[in-house]
């Protein structure tokens, strides 16, 4: 039989405090670990957020079509006829008064 313990209760004691004394010394690196992965995920976040932003900048949703823009010109192009016809009317108007006043 066993003539005594493998391990003592002391000795277990010694090595709970050395893991106790590590564990307390690794807390502040794992959270500037974790600070630091979080800063770098953070910013590539922000990179990701940014680069989608300036995309949906880029396509803007289309307001103009074929008929839409012909329809247009044809409106301005019967406007400007109109205006150019009023115009040869006054400018016949006013040279039939002066040669005729």
């Amino acid at each position: 039989m066993s003539k005594g313990p493998l391990i003592t209760r002391s000795e277990l004691r010694r090595q709970k405090e050395k893991t106790g004394i590590r564990k307390e010394f690794d807390v502040p690196v794992r959270e500037k670990e974790t600070m630091k992965l979080q800063k770098e995920y953070d910013r590539k976040d922000e990179k990701i957020r940014n680069f989608y932003r300036k995309e949906a900048k880029k396509q803007k949703e289309l307001t103009k079509t074929r008929s839409g823009e012909s329809r247009k010109s044809r409106e301005l192009n019967s406007f400007l006829v109109g205006a150019i016809i009023v115009v040869a009317l006054l400018i016949g108007v006013v040279l039939l008064a002066t040669f005729f006043l």
